[in-house]
């Protein structure tokens, strides 16, 4: 009897390897004729889809990061301090997931409901409290002559804040401007705001007409200024602490830009231009559409955390993990001889699928995910061992090798099904209710079990069709059973 082959099956079973091949195989040689590591990010790793790139996400324990804990203070008036503590949270939580941080740990400390423990991986501590740590409201002023102002970059004129609040802005978001050259942030405002930016804008370009010619370029009433946190306080001495106010905020001032008005803007939408580059762009419009936090936030406690396995303890772990992998198929061979050596092949695929899957999605690898996963090789083994086991029983009583093979997979469905059935609730509900390494080791422990499911069921099966059409494939000796003997 030959063993049919469903055509739709055989392109899935093709097209899962060819899209784990091209996954996992994915930057590999520009990563080498580049010099550059073969792990993490790279600049312009293909394929590189608007800064998407396709590696093995490392978690704090594997590639270290950034610990923060955070001092909240001044709570405002009448509020719940734990639901003030949460909506910081949120905000937080909003930014670290703008960061693309994976697996991120944002969680409430302290007694008081004044304390928060952020921990992120592969993220410098500079670059975790410029992004976290800003309160974020966006001021847009105009400048308002003042004679008593001696200084700063209009003598005679102050900053005065207009009727355009932050919480007008909908959008924020980084891109290249029209020339393709320099970063910018566009904002976009609701149409309270639209109508507000409008008019302030018509007013600064009437404006022009009354400067000189040789203030066209420099007329202050011809600018709308842009900040960031700047408060009454830092224009109320604006004598004394121009210096500090007046600068960009990447070099530690509050300035954002200061353009010339050069025609009235009425589409409710602007522009944030400046020296920016790409990541302080990013994090500029992830600060705008995070929201602002509701107090103010000190670092009392900054860690740079180095991986708390090392690389020499990594390097044992995965050899460790080779070693198991090869214990496994030496026995699986050993004691269901060509089956076995059947799945150890669908095993090999099984491993390259998860591992494209897990940097598609992208995972986060901790040393809880990598446990997860090993969990989920073991349950694939196990699937391979009931279907060769009912197969052996089929041979023994007398059925034909393709009738043996349909019937194994049919009686041994229902256990597999089952078993990874209740693994799947039990790794659902931890995904929802667990966060951190739990949740990570719930994530991998899923798409294991479901790309095992594949492997044992589809790739076993259909392995085993094609190998067992061949005539020397079905003697006893490379089966591992002797047949007419019921076990």
């Amino acid at each position: 009897m030959q063993l049919v082959l469903s055509w739709p099956i055989r392109i899935l079973v093709l097209g899962l390897l060819l899209f784990s091949l091209f996954v996992d195989g994915a930057g590999y040689i520009y990563r080498i004729t580049n010099h550059y590591p073969l792990t993490g990010s790279v600049p312009g790793l293909p394929p590189n889809f608007n800064g998407w790139q396709l590696y093995v996400h490392k978690g704090l324990d594997l590639a270290g990061g950034t610990q923060l804990e955070l001092q909240l203070s001044k709570f405002p008036a009448g509020r719940d301090r734990a639901t003030v503590q949460q909506q910081t949270i949120d905000v937080i939580t909003n930014r670290v997931n703008a960061l693309g941080v994976n697996e991120p740990v944002v969680e409430p400390a302290g007694a008081n409901h004044d304390r928060i423990l952020v921990q992120l991986a592969g993220v410098s501590t500079t670059q975790a409290y410029n992004v976290i740590g800003r309160t974020a409201q966006l001021i847009t002023t105009r400048w308002a002559p003042d004679p008593s102002v001696t200084g700063g970059p209009y003598p005679g004129y102050r900053p005065e804040i207009t009727n355009l609040k932050s919480d007008m802005l909908t959008g924020a978001n980084a891109s290249l401007d029209s020339t393709g050259t320099q970063w910018v942030v566009n904002l976009t405002f609701n149409s309270q705001g639209a109508a507000a930016f409008s008019q302030l804008s018509t007013a600064a370009y009437s404006a022009l007409s009354t400067c000189t010619a040789a203030q066209a370029t420099t007329c202050p009433q011809n600018h709308l200024t842009e900040w960031l946190d700047l408060s009454q306080t830092d224009i109320n001495n604006w004598n004394t602490d121009v210096g500090q106010v007046y600068r960009p905020v990447a070099q530690g001032g509050k300035l954002l830009t200061d353009p010339v008005i050069q025609q009235p803007i009425t589409g409710g939408q602007a522009v944030i231009s400046g020296s920016f580059t790409q990541q302080s762009a990013k994090d500029l419009a992830t600060l705008l559409n995070s929201g602002s936090l509701p107090v103010a936030i000190n670092v009392i406690q900054s860690t740079d955390v180095g991986a708390t396995l090392g690389l020499t303890s990594i390097q044992q772990s995965l050899a460790a993990g080779l070693l198991g992998l090869i214990i496994v198929i030496v026995f699986m061979i050993a004691f269901y001889r060509l089956p076995g050596l059947l799945a150890s092949l669908a095993l090999i695929f099984y491993a390259g699928v998860a591992l494209a899957v897990f940097k598609i999605v992208p995972v986060t690898l901790t040393l809880a995910g990598i446990a997860g996963f090993i969990l989920s090789v073991g349950m694939a083994v196990d699937a391979n061992v009931l279907i060769f086991e009912r197969f052996k029983e089929e041979l023994r009583a007398g059925r034909t090798i393709g009738a043996g093979v349909e019937a194994a997979v049919r009686r041994a469905w229902p256990a597999i099904r089952d078993s990874n059935t209740s693994t799947l609730i039990t790794s659902v509900i931890l995904i929802f209710a667990g966060s951190g390494s739990v949740k990570g080791f719930a994530v991998t422990l899923a798409i294991g079990v479901l790309t095992s499911l594949v492997s044992s069921i589809i790739v076993t099966h259909n392995l085993l069709a094609i190998v067992l059409n061949f005539g020397w494939a079905r003697s006893d000796s490379l089966l591992g059973v002797h047949r007419g003997r019921i076990a």
